[in-house]
């Protein structure tokens, strides 16, 4: 299963699901009470806002960097090389910063990318299941 998201740019991105457990494993570093009301998350502060602060970075690489099939242009590429943002040996690090830095314009869009990658995963979780 896979579908595209356009950013505001108008570049379409082919999306692909990630893998159910792992995002789960993800998703639960933001605690049972934000999953269930995420208004919650606006209230932490100190090491907690932290902590949620790199659960959420996590989050978009995972999202971003094995949820997103499209690898930057070459130029592009090189770009963030000699930025340090990306090496040959990790590549969904390099598609994360390629969207993170150039592609994407703002928040807003980057919450949209990861809700359209894991609304696809969850997707693909429900249709495998149903077929076992």
């Amino acid at each position: 299963m896979e579908e595209t998201f356009t950013t505001k740019s108008g570049q379409v991105l082919h999306l692909r699901p990630v893998k159910w457990l792992a995002l789960w494993r993800i998703l639960r570093k933001f605690g049972k009470d934000a999953l269930n009301d995420p208004d919650k998350l606006l209230q932490v502060n100190g090491e907690q806002a932290l902590d949620l602060a790199d659960a959420t970075d996590q989050l978009f690489n995972f999202c971003a960097g094995w949820g997103v099939s499209d690898d930057p242009p070459p130029d592009e590429l090189d770009e963030l090389i000699e930025m340090y943002l990306a090496g040959a040996d990790k590549p969904h690090l390099a598609r994360a910063n390629w969207l993170r830095f150039v592609v994407l314009e703002d928040d807003d869009e980057i919450a949209e990318l990861i809700g359209k990658v894991m609304i696809l995963t969850v997707q693909t979780e429900e249709a495998t299941r149903t077929k076992e």
